[in-house]
């Protein structure tokens, strides 16, 4: 089969397209033919060695995928071959077939186009466990960071759905049709200069939740407008800084810090992340949430893909077909 190979950490230039032998579907996993694949950020950090999972050299990177199940290993549960799915993997997506955990396979309706199902798993299992994990109400107001990005558009979906209220920062004029498209109640530049004073304007009386995929300088702002018995959900570090805390602002106004790791609470907690499934399958088949493919390109030209990534240059999905 064809494979983008990490031969050596790296950027997107350093991948290698070739032949790897087709894997093979073990206890309690299906074989996917896949038909597309989600590009994400996470795959930036993962090809560089600065992810959280670091694999042996040389790998196939790739995360997110969409397909058919061609082969069903034993303990599979109700899947079999033929059956229309979107995945989440560690990695190997970056392939002709690739092998999901059956905890990490979403039963996909025929009426959802690959690209769409490509986009699916990773986005919203991890901005639905965030959004669980801030315990968001309806009426609350949430900031959320990067919401035009591919965890950060799901976000401001799933936050709508739960009745709260977004404020959503991004970078540019894009950015904002993306996160205004998706719900957003107000919109706030990410990169102004007074990002605390812009969220103030826009929500007088302060902020329950902030969602941070951002970090750095973002994370520091938002959080001056924490309410009373706040809560911040910690997603990653897009912006490559890890912000400082000073802990008393926590004591003096009751506030918490948390973090949500949706691939580590794949591997410590499966059963969690196969219950969320099909509620986020039915809002998709019912178009209640819609991934927002901006760019879909052929599988050949992933390098460019994940450099359009790097450099901030995408409202929305990439897709590879």
């Amino acid at each position: 089969m064809r494979a983008w190979k990490c031969m050596t950490w790296g950027g997107p230039g350093q991948l290698e397209l070739g032949n790897m032998p087709d894997p093979e579907a073990g206890d309690g996993q299906v074989e996917i033919t896949v038909k597309a694949c989600g590009v994400n950020f996470a795959d930036l950090l993962l090809i560089s060695g600065r992810y959280q999972v670091r694999p042996d050299l040389p790998f196939v990177p790739g995360m997110e995928v969409a397909g058919r199940v061609t082969r069903v290993g034993p303990g599979a549960g109700s899947f079999g071959v033929g059956d229309k799915v979107a995945a989440y993997v560690k990695y190997g997506g970056y392939a002709d077939k690739v092998v999901a955990p059956v905890t990490q396979v979403v039963p996909i309706p025929e009426s959802i186009p690959a690209s769409e199902a490509a986009a699916f798993p990773v986005s919203y299992g991890s901005a639905e466990l965030a959004l669980e994990r801030a315990e968001l109400s309806a009426g609350e107001v949430v900031v959320i960071g990067g919401a035009a990005g591919a965890v950060g558009s799901a976000c401001v979906e799933l936050a709508k759905q739960r009745d709260a209220i977004v404020v959503a920062c991004v970078g540019d004029e894009a950015k904002e049709k993306v996160a205004l498209a998706c719900g957003a109640d107000h919109i706030v530049s990410s990169r102004s200069r007074h990002l605390h004073e812009d969220i103030q304007h826009a929500v007088a009386d302060g902020v329950d939740v902030i969602i941070d995929p951002v970090g750095g300088g973002f994370f520091e702002e938002s959080l001056r407008v924490l309410r009373y018995g706040g809560r911040v959900v910690v997603l990653g570090f897009a912006s490559g800084k890890i912000p400082s805390l000073r802990l008393n602002q926590l004591l003096v106004k009751h506030q918490s810090v948390l973090g949500s790791s949706f691939g580590l609470t794949c591997a410590k907690n499966p059963d969690l992340v196969a219950a969320k499934w099909p509620r986020l399958a039915e809002l998709l088949e019912t178009g209640q949430i819609r991934p927002r493919i901006s760019h879909t390109r052929p599988f050949t030209e992933l390098p460019s893909a994940l450099q359009m990534l790097k450099e901030r240059k995408v409202a929305g999905r990439i897709v590879l077909s």
